[in-house]
């Protein structure tokens, strides 16, 4: 189990590190309205950020800590203007006064104008991309006739192995990543999506390795036995399945279209399938697009009284 040293603790009545009782966190957070915010993806980046389940009264916290600094990644439990308040009253002792590091994120706009009623301003952050899934994957229709080319063509030239994903494929995967890193970095150079491609290695790691006992599901790609494409998902709520990570050797035509279009026909009982934000890169927006989103969430973050 992790020690957390949370700074300003005794501000709270009980403070736990998340991976010790995630179990708890899933059952108080769940469904996730997002990706971004459900508790497999925090856990996901925990060598990036230190993540508590803390409690102050009857009310429940999840704390995210990196270099001296906290923030909450998702809105508090129960939702209202004496909880924000408390959230921001830890945030103010531990990161100073002022908006920009305090926050609050994981808001889907639902409870935009109570909050702005309350007196905090709120602001946008991420945009999800949500798809019909029963659309891909049939991929029926003019608007995916290119998809349908580039799985006939990767079919028609490679033999193809969509499998689940086995411990001892952890290697394999780790060396597809470091070709998938590379390949990608170019188009990055000095930009916020280098840091943040550099920064994802560890994640995956854990996802790989970790997912299952979180409840995530993984899948690798098999082309002549060579392992050429991974993704990882999991059930967000009883209608939305998440896509977390799809990595595949970038120069095989027909990989990416494949996988995402594999997954979509096994998740049969779901009806949407949410394969998270661009993260604010403009050409992975577009690849997005391609897909036809069904649907496009907007999540927003609430800043600090002024």
């Amino acid at each position: 189990m992790r020690v957390i040293k949370l700074p300003q603790a005794e501000f709270f009545d009980w403070v736990e590190p998340l991976d010790s009782c995630w179990e708890r966190a899933n059952g108080l957070f769940s469904p996730a309205a997002a990706l971004s915010t459900s508790i497999p993806s925090l856990l996901m980046w925990q060598d990036e950020f230190a993540y508590a389940l803390v409690t102050k009264g009857p009310a429940f916290f999840l704390v995210a800590h990196y270099d001296k600094y906290v923030y909450l990644p998702l809105p508090p439990k129960p939702f209202n203007a004496e909880t924000l308040q408390t959230a921001f009253e830890y945030m103010r002792k531990v990161n100073g006064p002022g908006p920009g590091i305090s926050r609050i994120e994981g808001m889907t706009g639902v409870e935009n104008k109570k909050t702005e009623a309350w007196g905090f301003p709120i602001r946008p952050t991420l945009t999800e991309y949500l798809y019909d899934r029963s659309r891909v994957a049939g991929l029926h229709g003019d608007s995916y006739r290119a998809k349908r080319a580039e799985i006939n063509y990767l079919v028609k030239e490679h033999s193809v192995v969509l499998r689940p994903y086995r411990e001892k494929d952890l290697k394999a995967c780790g060396d597809l990543f470091e070709l998938w890193k590379n390949q990608r970095l170019p188009a990055f150079k000095g930009a916020m999506g280098e840091k943040m491609l550099l920064a994802s290695q560890k994640a995956h790691f854990r996802a790989l390795h970790e997912g299952a006992d979180w409840g995530m599901d993984a899948w690798v790609l098999v082309l002549e036995n060579r392992l050429a494409a991974y993704s990882v998902g999991a059930p967000l709520s009883p209608g939305v399945y998440g896509v977390y990570l799809e990595v595949t050797d970038l120069t095989v035509k027909g990989l990416s279209a494949y996988i995402f279009a594999s997954i979509c026909r096994q998740m049969e009982s779901f009806a949407f399938v949410n394969a998270g934000d661009a993260e604010g890169l403009p050409r992975l927006a577009e690849s997005k697009e391609h897909w036809h989103p069904a649907r496009r969430q907007q999540l927003f973050a609430i800043d600090p009284r002024e």
